[in-house]
């Protein structure tokens, strides 16, 4: 198996220094989340469940509140991803989110082996194909990782507008 990255704005050379502890997104809510088999995570259902729970997560960070574009641009792409597992993957196997020190990362395992693509554009009044490039746009990094009967695709979104 090999794994894709594709990299968009504000990438990096470095990591900040300093130790930092993992948060990841609360547990479901009331949010129409399917039960979880054998105790796991659960999925959301819709990309609104999705956002939900990543907004939650973004309010326990330590520098919150977050700037409103940032917040913005991290739940714009929780709902591409969700949303492309939804429409194009047979739907979502699996849901992550955790905050990383000064990035959020978040990963959506969908049910089908084939990567994430964009239509070329012609007329730009046709709807839809709009999310994967926003996705690449707006992540520091997406990686999508085959799985045995599907993929993961993971953004990681730095959580300050200048990645300091």
């Amino acid at each position: 198996m090999t794994n894709e990255t594709a990299t968009g704005r504000g990438q990096h050379s470095g990591a900040a220094g300093g130790a930092h502890e993992a948060r990841t997104a609360p547990g479901p809510g009331a949010h129409g989340d399917p039960p979880a088999p054998g105790g796991q995570d659960r999925r959301p259902a819709t990309a609104s469940a999705a956002r939900e729970r990543v907004r939650r997560l973004l309010d326990g960070h330590p520098g919150a509140p977050l700037l409103p574009r940032v917040v913005n641009d991290v739940l714009l792409v929780t709902s591409e991803l969700v949303t492309n597992a939804l429409r194009h993957g047979g739907g979502i196997a699996a849901f992550h989110a955790e905050l990383d020190g000064g990035t959020v990362r978040i990963s959506v395992t969908d049910r089908s082996t084939a990567p994430p693509s964009s239509a070329s554009r012609r007329d730009v009044t046709t709807p839809g194909g709009f999310g994967w490039p926003l996705v690449r746009r707006l992540s520091r990094s997406v990686t999508i990782t085959p799985t045995g009967d599907g993929k993961t695709v993971e953004a990681v979104l730095l959580l300050t507008p200048d990645g300091v």
